[in-house]
């Protein structure tokens, strides 16, 4: 049982990874005008580096899930997810200096006792 936590939790760490990767990789182009240069736009975002490593995250991320999903209920596995929502949060307030008032960690609070009570009661059963 604890492998298959690993599994998850690794899952949705690169997953929240994938999405702090591509958020670094889209802050060097700004605000995306779609009227001009759609083509080399879309260029130069395919070859950014923090894009492909993006993408490259989500890729593994994904091969984990699935094996996830061949040896764990879904309805266990998949809250996991919510993970993600903390660790991006997180992330973002670190890396970017994204704000992060009282509402949102009173949010990421709840979040967690959630998760700790979903994580218990796979123990349970």
């Amino acid at each position: 049982m604890l492998s298959n936590f690993i599994f998850i939790i690794s899952s949705v760490l690169l997953n929240a990874f994938a999405q702090i990767l591509l958020k670094a990789g889209m802050k060097q182009f700004g605000n995306i005008d779609l009227k001009n240069n759609i083509m080399n736009t879309c260029i130069s975002i395919a070859f950014n580096p923090y894009i492909i490593s993006g993408f490259i995250a989500y890729g593994v991320s994904i091969l984990l899930w699935l094996w996830v999903l061949s040896k764990v209920d879904v309805s266990l596995a998949y809250p996991f997810q919510a993970l993600g929502y903390i660790v991006v949060t997180i992330l973002a307030w670190i890396i970017f200096q994204e704000n992060i008032n009282y509402i949102r960690i009173i949010a990421l609070i709840f979040i967690t006792i959630g998760l700790i009570i979903l994580a218990f009661s796979a123990r349970i059963n």
